[in-house]
């Protein structure tokens, strides 16, 4: 049973994805006609990239710090290696050759400083016309969603979660 007032949450909630999601078709649809790499950068490209942010990461780390399946971050590294925003790392001295860490390169950083601009850019024009109460109520709701992200994330390894939090994905 719902607690009381959970119920206008929960309804708010998937309308804000409701419109969200929209904005991210159209992100999308800029992006297929052109446009700077950083524009182009696809949302699952960015958080690889963010999650790669703090420094050489194995596939698995970069598959639990990003969500997704090992195999679905080793389809995603090879694009990021073939447009040139990754390489993968020489292993130190008596780690598995075969296990070789991926890193950003200068490149990848400037496309991933790009995109993460943009969307700041973005979510800035968004909220530029509340008033300083609006603003303050949305960062202290923002924060409380967080906090139950994490509580509900808990079975998840917390360095991938640091790292995203380290790249400025909060």
């Amino acid at each position: 049973m719902s607690s009381p007032g959970l119920e206008p949450l929960v309804d708010a909630v998937a309308d804000l994805r409701a419109r969200v999601a929209p904005l991210i078709l159209a992100r999308q649809e800029r992006r297929l006609s052109g446009a700077t790499p950083g524009e182009r950068l696809t949302t699952p490209q960015h958080l690889t990239l963010l999650a790669l942010a703090g420094g050489p990461l194995s596939v698995s780390e970069v598959a639990t710090a990003t969500g997704v399946a090992v195999s679905t971050a080793t389809r995603m590294l090879q694009s990021l290696v073939r447009a040139g925003w990754v390489v993968r790392a020489e292993p130190g001295a008596g780690e598995d050759r075969r296990r070789r860490p991926v890193r950003l390169t200068p490149g990848g950083r400037a496309v991933m400083e790009e995109a993460s601009e943009l969307v700041r850019g973005r979510i800035r024009e968004l909220l530029r016309h509340l008033d300083a109460s609006d603003r303050e109520a949305i960062v202290g709701g923002l924060e409380a969603l967080a906090r139950a992200l994490q509580k509900d994330e808990r079975g998840q390894p917390e360095k991938g979660v640091s790292q995203v939090q380290r790249s400025g994905l909060r």
